[in-house]
């Protein structure tokens, strides 16, 4: 038993120490509150919450089991680890309904298909508004993700339960009951114990994290009549890769959806020539350089030319 459960910490523990430290800052952050800076409040607060998305993400698809170890994490651990929703906005099945949903390589980008796609059909284009369109295509500027992006994730969140509750009403009922279960022991710690004001965990945990998320996002993916052409390739430094747990290297995660997060990098530094061919030379040297190329300018047209 001893030799199984080391061998399983030593396939498990970078993640759970990684977990363990994000809480603990997140902790931190909220019980200081008063003393720390709006500023600085606003970025540590948001970089906490960004990570602890990247944990979510991690648990969709790794915190299960050590691979060639007997000892699996049982689905209630992971419901327990996950029950507090420090980012607030998704609740945890149906994140994890929504992101399998969208590791369906074949139809990346499918408005229909990909719950996580910003693209419009052209027919479906063709029929927004002026005002839409003109939202739309900003959307696809660095600037406009971070500012009217989470206004429009957070649409597009509601637009997909509204359609699941149509199919599987008493799921979607129990997962957002769950889910403002969590709300309310969040904010009985938050506001009712630490004394922070709901409006202001918002303003400096929820929004910014979410916009610290959108920065991963932002280039992953892009429309292509290739599939394997639309999966995108970060190359950047630890800070991006720890806040993203190697997301970033985008393209390895999509072929390999069950490796760790800390094996990605040697992975990646391996097959990086074959990479590259695979997905059409789709990468970029750090965020910064996507930044600087697309703070004003459109990445892509929100408009799917694979069809």
């Amino acid at each position: 038993m001893g030799r199984t459960v080391s061998a399983f910490w030593r396939k498990e523990g970078p993640t759970w120490l990684v977990l363990m430290a994000t809480f603990l800052c997140w902790s931190g952050l909220v019980i200081f509150h008063d003393i720390i800076p709006w500023y600085a409040l606003m970025i540590l607060g948001g970089l906490v919450t960004a990570l602890h998305a990247s944990l979510v993400h991690e648990s969709v698809h790794c915190l299960r089991s050590a691979p060639g170890l007997d000892m699996k994490v049982p689905a209630w651990v992971r419901s327990v680890l996950f029950f507090l929703p420090i980012g607030i906005w998704y609740p945890y099945y149906m994140y994890v309904s929504s992101h399998t949903a969208h590791h369906r390589d074949a139809h990346l980008t499918d408005p229909d298909r990909d719950p996580e796609s910003f693209y419009y059909r052209a027919e479906d284009w063709q029929q927004l508004s002026p005002v839409m369109k003109m939202i739309m295509i900003a959307n696809q500027t660095f600037t406009g993700r971070m500012v009217l992006g989470p206004f429009i994730v957070l649409a597009r969140l509601l637009s997909y339960e509204i359609q699941a509750f149509k199919v599987r009403k008493n799921k979607v009922i129990g997962t957002w009951l769950v889910h403002l279960a969590g709300l309310a022991v969040l904010f009985a710690g938050v506001s009712g114990w630490a004394g922070m004001p709901w409006w202001q965990y918002i303003v400096f945990f929820a929004y910014p994290g979410l916009m610290f998320s959108l920065i991963r996002s932002f280039i992953e993916h892009r429309s292509g009549e290739e599939p394997a052409h639309r999966t995108a390739i970060v190359e950047t430094g630890r800070f991006f890769s720890l806040l993203f747990l190697n997301n970033n290297l985008h393209v390895v995660h999509h072929r390999h959806p069950a490796m760790k997060w800390y094996e990605i990098p040697a992975y990646y530094r391996q097959h990086r020539q074959d990479i590259a061919d695979d997905n059409n030379g789709f990468i970029f040297q750090g965020y910064g350089k996507v930044v600087r190329r697309y703070l004003f300018k459109p990445a892509f047209p929100p408009v799917l030319n694979n069809d």
